[in-house]
């Protein structure tokens, strides 16, 4: 085996062309731009929904900001950027609803925006390096243009977690680079 052939064998890992890096190529350590900021991905999420069907969830950084990139291949690539929301910040008419009926309501007003159940999606999560999967319902819900998004996770009869975000376009995500070791 020669020095070379080393090279050769990184090349073969390689999953994308280097030179037309796109948002369904990203990974653990990448950087990118989006809205004239760069973002490190720091960890990345798997979720499976069942009937093979999987989507990504990539937490990105921006020194210390953090926030969510979501992405969904359903014959359509979206994209979805949100944050963290704490679940008592939803108001007390749905943390009672939820407390009553151990599930989000179908309707919901946040910051002024209507909210309406898009999608109840059972499935499993796991950070992509994990072994194990855990099991959870995923309650989406989207405003009447379509455009902004909220999404309680449940998992258990009591452990919820709310994100609010935005769809946004995947070429709205630029200049993608590989971590260091890809090359």
């Amino acid at each position: 085996m020669g020095i070379f052939d080393i090279f050769k064998k990184k090349e073969k890992e390689r999953h994308f062309d280097p030179t037309n890096i796109t948002i369904r190529d990203l990974g653990k350590g990448y950087l990118f731009e989006y809205a004239i900021e760069t973002w490190t991905v720091s960890a990345l999420f798997e979720y499976d929904w069942g009937e093979n069907y999987f989507t990504r969830e990539f937490v990105i950084k921006n020194g210390a900001t953090e926030k969510f990139l979501n992405i969904e291949d359903d014959g359509g690539l979206v994209v979805t950027l949100s944050e963290k929301v704490k679940l008592r910040k939803l108001g007390e008419e749905v943390c009672d609803y939820i407390d009553a009926h151990q599930k989000p309501p179908k309707k919901i007003k946040y910051e002024g925006v209507k909210y309406y159940l898009d999608e109840k999606s059972p499935g499993y999560c796991k950070e992509i390096d994990a072994a194990n999967w855990e099991e959870l319902v995923s309650f989406d819900y989207l405003d009447e243009e379509e455009e902004k998004t909220l999404c309680i996770e449940q998992y258990g009869e009591e452990e919820f977690e709310v994100t609010k975000g935005i769809i946004i376009d995947e070429l709205s995500i630029s200049n993608i680079l590989p971590k260091g070791d890809n090359y």
